[in-house]
């Protein structure tokens, strides 16, 4: 499994709330902040403007802008257009979550496809947490995002089926939608972001494969090196560059994730300390609440019955 698709694994990328919209001048929404998740627009007609966190940009038809860490921002046919918070707007309307979502006047048509990639609530990566305020995305000859748009009524009508199956469909179908976003972005961005281009970099890619692939392998630098062609010194300059961590506190930090991820699943602290690389389960509980702040078996247990007090999810 190449390198990026681990990374998405291992942040447990999670099927897309979608709906479509159409709106007509003049209307502004203001966009709330929700946390763990990348949300996105594409505009299948029409233009908008958006707004987040300082950044503005112009969407065009077949245009996407993805707002990465959840972040709140503004859409509006024009910038002297009042903006009304989404929650009354969707209260206006009435508006449950499904079909189209129409709001504003009786003016120039813009019709947008709107939803979210989400992530575990705890999961971070250096590759999320690099993504600027506002990614905007152009269409191009060869590349033009409205497609989205059909994919995302298939996902739509793949959760509410609730055939066997339909929830893993679209969990996969929001992991190639996110990979294509992530992809498209590194190819065409002015300014790519430093970890995308590490992870098409064909020595430090080989370098996420092999440590995603075992985790629990006594990795040490010398090896790490040799597996990217590179000296040490060469490889270990490179992979800080790119990543903003050492190869071996960005190994430690996957471990470190990994071990919640299982904690909060109920796994006891001796059997993840094997399945982290940890020969000790003292060491590695000493590492853990280094890292975390409480030891493994506290954090087990808050989670668990943080876990049990949380209601059903709604399909």
């Amino acid at each position: 499994m190449d390198a990026l698709s681990q990374i998405l694994s291992s942040v447990e990328l999670q099927g897309s709330l979608y709906f479509p919209t159409l709106f007509r001048a003049h209307w502004g929404l203001q966009v709330p902040a929700n946390t763990a998740m990348c949300r996105f627009h594409v505009v299948v007609e029409g233009r908008c403007l958006i707004g987040a966190d300082g950044e503005e940009a112009w969407l065009g038809t077949g245009d996407l802008a993805l707002v990465p860490h959840g972040r709140e921002h503004t859409l509006q046919d024009d910038p002297e257009t009042p903006l009304v918070h989404l929650e009354e707007a969707l209260e206006a309307k009435k508006y449950g979550g499904e079909g189209l979502l129409e709001w504003g006047e009786t003016g120039a048509r813009t019709r947008l496809v709107c939803g979210h990639f989400a992530f575990d609530n705890e999961a971070t990566h250096p590759l999320l947490e690099a993504l600027p305020s506002l990614v905007h995305l152009e269409a191009t000859p060869s590349f033009d995002f409205r497609w989205i748009d059909q994919v995302m009524r298939f996902m739509g009508e793949e959760m509410h089926s609730q055939q066997p199956g339909s929830e893993l469909i679209a969990q996969r179908l929001s992991e190639i939608l996110f990979v294509q976003v992530m992809r498209h972005y590194g190819q065409t961005a002015e300014a790519p972001i430093s970890v995308l281009a590490a992870l098409t970099d064909s020595r430090l890619s080989r370098v996420f494969s092999a440590m995603h692939t075992d985790l629990k392998h006594p990795w040490q630098l010398e090896e790490l090196a040799e597996l990217s062609g590179m000296s040490r010194t060469s490889f270990a300059q490179r992979f800080s560059e790119q990543i903003g961590l050492t190869p071996m506190k960005y190994l430690l930090k996957q471990r470190i994730d990994l071990a919640c991820k299982l904690l909060r699943s109920g796994a006891r602290s001796a059997e993840v300390a094997s399945r982290v690389g940890y020969r000790s389960e003292a060491a590695f509980a000493r590492k853990f609440k280094e890292e975390v702040g409480v030891g493994p078996g506290l954090y087990r247990k808050n989670n668990l019955a943080r876990n049990a007090l949380r209601p059903p999810p709604s399909r």
